[in-house]
């Protein structure tokens, strides 16, 4: 498609509304009402010739194609605001810039966040969420999240925690009909995964001796993050990194209903281009953070 015909104001509104799955909440982000936003979605899919979004009751569901644009709108939407914030405010020494995996800075970082600022009220922190990989030597970026086994070439890094994945759910999982009492029961309920993690449930099967398991059915997601959502909703049984659940293992509202506990040599860092690595800010952060990483879950 010719760049100069790019349908931009169909593409704000269609990622919009797949990020809120809400159309009346997509207008509120835009300043358009409802149905301007319905619109330039429609014009979108006429222009593309598929449907992007469907209506499920009250609610809004992503086509296969849906699925496929909206992460490459949302990671260019990012990259365009972290580029227009880098000129608008230019270079400061009091402020640090974070792009993390949205479900590493939902459900890690930001529950911490208050700590770092009752130490150091006068450092600011930006905070964008993106999979894709950073490119230290063209972006304003201070820090970002990888995961591996080891650090890409030329970046220096943090090890957070390590690669343990587990069963979460619902406590009335724990009764009634559907009562999870061994790994097999598993069979029985619906699977929840993120995306970026196919395979963990399988490799989770393997490990524990049921490889062979075929569940009723699956829900996938585009994080971790809606999917543990989703199992906070009884939707099902989710399989996440224990990290992102401790606080709410904790408290009851989620519960792992078998002790194991899957895990492999990969681990989740927090990574850095030396050349970054020099104003008070970084090292504040940095050291806060280590601390941080010694705690485990929060």
């Amino acid at each position: 498609m010719n760049r100069i015909r790019l349908p931009l104001l169909g593409l704000r509104a269609f990622e919009a509304t797949a990020r809120h799955q809400s159309v009346s909440n997509a207008a509120a982000e835009l300043c358009v009402t409802p149905g301007a936003v319905s619109q330039q979605v429609k014009l979108l899919e006429e222009l593309v010739g598929v449907p992007l979004l469907r209506r499920k009751g009250r609610s809004i569901e992503l086509t296969d194609a849906g699925q496929v644009l909206r992460p490459a709108l949302t990671q260019a939407f990012q990259t365009i605001e972290l580029t227009l914030n880098a000129i608008a405010r230019g270079p400061r020494h009091d402020t640090l810039k974070l792009c993390l995996m949205p479900t590493l800075a939902e459900k890690w970082l930001v529950p911490r966040l208050s700590r770092f600022h009752g130490a150091h009220p006068e450092l600011d922190i930006q905070l964008m969420t993106s999979f894709r990989e950073i490119r230290f030597e063209a972006e304003d970026v201070d820090m970002a999240s990888f995961v591996g086994k080891t650090l890409p070439a030329g970046l220096e890094g943090l090890r957070l925690f390590d690669d343990a994945f587990q069963p979460v759910c619902n406590p009335s999982f724990l009764r009634g009909p559907q009562r999870l009492s061994t790994p097999a029961d598993l069979s029985k309920v619906t699977l929840l995964h993120s995306v970026r993690r196919m395979d963990d449930w399988q490799r989770w099967l393997g490990l524990a001796g049921l490889s062979g398991l075929k569940p009723q059915r699956s829900l996938s997601f585009e994080n971790s993050s809606l999917a543990i959502q989703a199992a906070i909703d009884g939707l099902g049984v989710a399989m996440v990194q224990r990290e992102y659940v401790g606080e709410l293992l904790k408290v009851g509202v989620l519960v792992a209903p078998f002790d194991f506990v899957g895990r492999s040599d990969t681990g989740y860092y927090l990574v850095w281009s030396a050349a970054r690595a020099t104003t008070p800010a970084f090292r504040s952060f940095l050291e806060w953070v280590k601390q941080e990483a010694g705690r485990g879950t929060a």
